[in-house]
């Protein structure tokens, strides 16, 4: 309704604004209603509010149509091709130039001496200064290299579901890190596959392609097998057959190669060749450094290239350095003391050029300028139906384990919240009954055969009742009320291969 009041001239402002969006770092987001107060990092999907773009496109010619559009031509230098205005001039003249409902501010101040938090009746805003940076880093590699692990190890909140079976991501999930002074938006993706055997897995390449198109850093996670059966000490390093066993698969590895954009890499689960029961960290296995020297070797230009073990959690010294050198523009972070807490220094974890470990400012380097694009309560953009979908098929790997037919799909049919506040909305007052609050989920399990739907339901239906109980304590936790769990088992034949119904279910 918004869109249909705005002038003839803010509309033809806004299809300038979206035509030249694949050069821009992101398009216009909508942003949603957190769904609750003990859950305000999480969206609930209803969409309302227009989110401007907050980085606009860098090159010559988008600037030339915006502002041409918007000021006329003498805004350009006389040859024509210089714009005169500078990207964070061109957001402080939009403030005052795109003035309509439900515009949310760029947040872009002019310097840091303008840096400045303003309240008032109906919005409380915080300027952001021209210094602040906002990246959008792409989480890739192999199947079950614990890239889901490690997202929630940065996030320190467990957001993706993470199994020991691989292909569990099946979607890109968005996870926002949100400080004073950067913002850095981490997109997890499934498992890259060579050659896909069905559409549903066409569909999730798709995702990891958009994903990689988007990005401003590539957050490349591998583990200290990656390599497979290579002779760690071969100079054969051009060898085909050893890059395609890097972790990461070959096409992708030629894209980073090309790409010209910051790369990380994390060499994961190296507490699995640790050699002594000493820290991984206090001495590094030799598997670990011989991972490391080989992804040095196909990948000279990394940024950096970080031991970790993701399962370990938020304090982990290998996530802790990581998210350091992420979040590098904070003035209360040492990226060099995080870094030093891994232990001696290995030959390969930075480039040659460096000289050694990066500073503060040679890591924020790698992040671009720019204001938010999100909210600061902004956590992910799925929504709690999503969520509880992929926390009932997460107990379906854990309770079935191998028996676990990978073609089982959740679906929430019913997802009714309208008891979900009552203890918040109640009167205080001793006679008052409490832990009234609850949400009633209807989920439907899909499987493609009737045989696997046997397995799911279990010897008189005992299997499904363990999931159930299972994840309703799973749901429980996540949203903070009591919940009423109705599952069902249906077969629904050939689904991973049939188009409508992947476009029905969110996966093209």
């Amino acid at each position: 309704l918004n869109m249909m009041c705005l002038s003839i001239h803010h509309v033809f402002t806004l299809v300038a604004l979206t035509s030249f969006s694949a050069a821009a770092r992101s398009t216009i987001a909508f942003v949603g209603k957190p769904t609750s107060q003990s859950h305000n990092r999480h969206t609930a999907g209803h969409h309302k509010k227009l989110y401007l773009p907050s980085s606009l496109p860098s090159t010559v010619g988008a600037y030339k149509r915006l502002t041409s559009h918007l000021y006329g031509k003498d805004k350009y230098a006389n040859d024509g091709d210089t714009p005169k205005l500078t990207q964070n001039e061109l957001l402080l003249q939009l403030e005052t130039k795109l003035e309509y409902d439900g515009r949310i501010s760029s947040k872009v101040s002019p310097s840091d001496d303008d840096d400045e938090t303003t309240d008032d009746d109906d919005n409380e805003e915080t300027v952001i200064s021209s210094t602040h940076r906002c990246a959008l880093v792409t989480i890739l590699g192999l199947p079950n290299m614990g890239k889901s692990t490690l997202l929630n190890a940065l996030l320190s909140d467990d957001l993706a579901i993470a199994t020991n079976r691989p292909q569990t991501t099946r979607h890109a999930i968005l996870g926002v890190m949100t400080t004073d002074h950067s913002q850095i938006c981490l997109t997890d993706t499934p498992g890259i596959i060579g050659s896909p055997a069905y559409r549903l897995q066409e569909g999730m390449m798709d995702v990891v392609n958009g994903a990689v198109r988007d990005c401003d850093v590539f957050l490349v996670v591998t583990d200290v097998y990656s390599g497979g059966k290579m002779d760690m000490d071969s100079d054969e390093d051009d060898d085909d057959e050893n890059l395609d066993k890097m972790g990461i698969g070959e096409d992708m590895l030629a894209r980073l190669q090309q790409a010209h954009r910051p790369v990380i890499v994390v060499v994961n689960k190296v507490d699995l060749v640790a050699d002594t029961d000493e820290s991984v960290y206090t001495n590094t296995p030799v598997k670990a450094i011989q991972t490391i020297q080989k992804w040095r070797s196909v990948l000279p230009d990394a940024f950096a290239i970080i031991p970790t073990c993701a399962a370990n959690g938020p304090e982990d010294q290998g996530v802790v350095a990581l998210r350091s050198i992420l979040l590098a523009n904070d003035p209360d972070v040492n990226v060099g003391a995080a870094i030093r807490n891994l232990g001696r220094p290995v030959a390969g974890m930075f480039p040659a050029s460096s000289g050694g470990m990066p500073t503060n400012e040679e890591a924020k380097a790698i992040l671009p300028l720019g204001p938010p694009l999100y909210h600061a309560d902004f956590f992910t953009d799925r929504t709690d139906r999503f969520c509880a979908s992929e926390l009932i098929r997460e107990t379906l790997f854990e309770t079935l384990k191998k028996e676990m037919p990978y073609c089982c799909e959740v679906r929430i049919e019913t997802f009714d919240e309208s008891k979900r506040y009552l203890d918040e909305d109640s009167a205080s007052g001793s006679n008052n009954k409490k832990n009234k609050s609850m949400i009633r989920i209807g989920a439907l399990i899909l499987v493609e055969r009737d045989s696997q739907k046997g397995i799911v339901v279990g010897k008189g239906g005992q299997k499904i009742k363990d999931v159930g109980m299972d994840a309703r304590k799973k749901l429980q936790a996540f949203f903070g009320v009591k919940i009423f769990l109705d599952l069902r088992v249906k077969v629904d034949k050939n689904w991973r291969s049939n188009k409508e119904k992947l476009k029905q279910y969110g996966y093209m």
